[in-house]
């Protein structure tokens, strides 16, 4: 076999790149790891792990889920080609993608509201559509404190249709999107926090195990897809380092308000109000302050990261 057909295989129609050869474009050393179950690329400031066919990355240990699994051939493993210019590329060289976005003007998009409660939790007397209020105008207020613009979706308890949300982002020229949300779970022991970007057109929605027939679609959100990605991993590294807990990830679903937004977006979903002790926490004002802190911090590093694009 020669060196250019390792450095790229065919698998199911698609291109899979070896990550050893991709790992050293962007300057990281790449071994297994003892018992040769997983991958480990390297560098100064980076560590990125993964299995044989696994779907799942973690970077800097955030998990990070991919379209597709991860394959083994000759000792050596190779990442679908979409996942290398849809998860790596953004996130470790974004510079690699054409007109990157401005950040002046913040679009908070607090979920549900008026007769759409949201998840709930009766014990605690938790409403979602309460919290997500609370936590987007802490967040506003944090952010224009710093002299960013910030428009919300709502400001009160009404109801919003979900396609309204990505047309009021996008009326009034956002320049990111940020749609807060709480989970709910049927276990009660359900927890933690996670991220959700645009799914990219051909892949599967990380709740789904292999395309199906609508995922060729493309949509306007699409075209943010470098930067939703890059917007999600700081903003879940950023969750996850501030409050601690379960890291369930930056994953990828097809969300009506990402679909049609004109600028980088994501949808957060701040810990499960099913779980007695998220439920208990969540009360505390004090506790949705640091959701909110952890939030701004998320997005500040973003923007650090725009900056240094040159």
């Amino acid at each position: 076999m020669t060196t250019a057909q390792r450095v790229e295989i065919q698998h199911d129609g698609r291109s899979y790149i070896d990550l050893a050869t991709a790992g050293g474009r962007l300057g990281m050393k790449a071994y297994w790891l003892s018992g040769n179950k997983t991958f480990r690329l390297r560098s100064q400031w980076t560590n990125i792990d993964i299995g044989k066919g696994k779907r799942v990355l973690y970077l800097n240990s955030i998990p990070i889920y991919l379209g597709f699994p991860t394959i083994e051939s000759s000792s050596r493993l190779y990442m679908a080609k979409a996942d290398y210019q849809h998860v790596l590329q953004p996130i470790l060289t974004p510079q690699a993608f054409p007109e990157k976005p401005a950040l002046r003007r913040i679009i908070i998009d607090a979920g549900h509201g008026g007769r759409d409660g949201g998840a709930k939790n009766d014990a605690y007397r938790l409403h979602e559509k309460d919290l997500t209020l609370d936590v987007s105008r802490r967040l506003k207020f944090m952010l224009e404190r710093k002299g960013y613009e910030v428009v919300m979706t709502r400001d009160s308890d009404v109801f919003i249709p979900l396609e309204r949300r990505p047309q009021i982002a996008n009326r009034a020229k956002g320049d990111l999107f940020i749609s807060i949300h709480f989970n709910a779970a049927a276990r009660t022991t359900a927890e933690g926090y996670e991220t959700f970007a645009l799914t990219p057109q051909y892949q599967a929605s990380s709740k789904y195990s292999e395309p199906g027939r609508g995922d060729s679609r493309r949509y306007d959100g699409n075209d943010q897809d470098p930067w939703n990605t890059l917007l999600g991993y700081h903003v879940q590294r950023s969750l996850v380092q501030t409050m601690g807990g379960t890291d369930r990830g930056l994953k990828r679903a097809r969300f009506l308000v990402l679909k049609h937004l004109d600028c980088p977006g994501v949808l957060l979903e701040l810990g499960f109000v099913s779980n007695p002790e998220t439920a208990h926490k969540v009360r505390s004002a004090t506790f949705r302050q640091s959701l909110a802190q952890s939030l701004y911090d998320g997005i500040i590093q973003y923007h650090k990261r725009l900056q240094r694009i040159p």
